[in-house]
């Protein structure tokens, strides 16, 4: 509903306040015009013409610029409005004017030298996406298997591709070339792969790089799809075929445990929910999507033998009535964090989570803004991005809540400490009537100093000990 209103709206408003600039007829052709052009260049630029793409590129721009500058001028307009009528009606001359017409032509004037000042600093800024870095600490339990299975791990994560006529090659060639240096255990793909026919891909020679950059990944390329497979979908495109095709593992509503074997992590991709809307496939609920899974008695209890990640397009969060174990760690896409002025201010009170590292539904989760951008290609107030995650895994102790790894063969445990310490202490505990008060005396002082030196010396080990057990200890690869 919200996208057949808002346009309806946006057009209404640009009319009415367009018209103004200038009167009769040519009012309402110079009103007329960009509204035309803008539906226009939605419908053309599915030819794939990079001509058309352009034309939409600054229409939609335009359009987002002038109508937040015709709202504020309306509202100021009708203040004023009211305040001269309060003058009016205290007997004030009141002086026709054209003051709304010369402010309508200095808006519209204002709104496409703003729109060329986005497009002049946004289109270099995306096309250099940023590389960001994160570290994800992975909490799992011993009681299912031993530390020496626990592997640290990395991926690097990217969400909305979005390739169309004005995407370009070179940015996917980086990407492949950065990830080939990384090489990563996983590439994680977030959904939102094309938004043209994968019969164009083909045609335009992706399949190769497509394979290429799941190449990279040491044990496996993972994808999910987004909102936009579903338009590409309702249009013949098989765009989830196209990535199977080239390497990847395509998740809709499953989950994959990688490697087979000894599985190093889990991944739950869910369906998107504008796909299970429209071709009304209801999305399973997470417990489904568990109990399903290869390492189901694992991922259902509290505690994981194996991370758990959750891939989800949008950050809609968890269901509410979900009452088990929570993934790991959760990655989406879809918002862009807001792409340009002013969508990067609105879309913090659109999304709990609009964009970064956060909790939702009492998960770790992390949202990326994209490594490129729908329609037009222009980031200003929000970047493009790809994530390299560094997933460490810790072992955590059922009963006592201490994190475990290995441990050290040169380390004593303490509780052989204790009793070597308490056996020690008894045997110099010196005690005989034939000993004269002096010799007791400095066999008590001797005593005490060597009780000291042996506390000092156990503590010293205890702390060396602690730290291969304490704190922020990382299971061994």
């Amino acid at each position: 509903m919200f996208f057949l209103i808002f346009p309806i709206t946006a057009v209404l408003v640009l009319y009415l306040n367009i018209r103004k600039v200038a009167t009769g007829n040519k009012g309402v052709l110079i009103a007329g015009l960009p509204i035309i052009l803008t539906f226009a260049s939605f419908f053309l630029a599915r030819s794939n013409s990079q001509i058309f793409a352009a034309v939409q590129c600054f229409m939609v721009i335009w359009l987002c610029q002038a109508l937040w500058m015709y709202l504020l001028w309306d509202l100021f307009f009708g203040v004023r409005f009211v305040w001269k009528k309060l003058r009016a009606k205290k007997g004030h001359p009141q002086y026709r004017t054209n003051f709304f017409r010369n402010g309508s032509r200095a808006i519209l004037a204002a709104t496409v030298l703003l729109t060329a000042g986005l497009l002049a600093y946004g289109i270099p800024n995306h096309y250099d996406y940023k590389t960001r870095t994160l570290e994800v600490p992975v909490t799992l339990h011993p009681s299912f298997v031993a530390p020496s299975s626990f592997r640290n791990f990395k991926a690097v994560f990217f969400s909305d591709l979005h390739i169309d006529p004005l995407f370009k090659k070179e940015k996917l060639e980086r990407l492949i070339a950065q990830c080939d240096s990384i090489k990563p255990d996983f590439i994680l793909f977030g959904g939102d792969f094309a938004d043209v026919h994968d019969s164009v891909l083909t045609a335009e020679g992706y399949d190769p790089l497509i394979q290429k950059l799941a190449s990279t990944a040491r044990i496996a390329a993972v994808a999910i799809e987004g909102n936009h497979e579903v338009y590409m979908e309702r249009s013949g495109s098989d765009p989830a075929g196209f990535l199977r095709r080239n390497g990847w593992i395509v998740l809709d509503d499953s989950t994959a445990c990688l490697p087979a074997r000894k599985p190093t992590a889990c991944f739950t991709g869910r369906r998107d929910f504008q796909k299970a809307r429209v071709f009304n496939e209801p999305r399973k609920t997470l417990e489904e999507l568990a109990v399903g899974s290869p390492m189901a008695e694992s991922l259902t209890n509290k505690e994981h033998d194996v991370p758990w990640i959750l891939l989800d397009h949008q950050p809609k969060g968890i269901e509410d009535e979900y009452g088990k174990s929570r993934p790991d760690f959760a990655l989406s896409g879809h918002t862009h964090d807001g792409q340009f002025f002013p969508g990067n201010i609105l879309i913090k009170w659109i999304w709990p989570l609009a964009y970064g590292e956060g909790t939702l539904s009492e998960t770790h989760w992390l949202v990326s803004s994209g490594v490129d951008s729908w329609g037009p290609p222009v980031r200003a107030g929000s970047d493009t991005e790809i994530w390299i995650l560094d997933f460490k895994t810790i072992m955590k102790a059922e009963t006592t809540g201490r994190l475990l790894t290995k441990r050290p063969r040169a380390v004593l445990s303490a509780d052989s400490l204790i009793r070597s310490t308490q056996g020690l202490q008894k045997a110099m505990k010196i005690e005989s009537p034939e000993i004269s008060p002096e010799m007791k005396a400095e066999l008590d002082s001797l005593n005490k100093v060597a009780s000291e030196n042996l506390k000092n010396e156990m503590d010293s080990l205890e702390k060396d000990f602690a730290k291969s057990i304490t704190g922020d200890v990382r299971a061994v690869q």
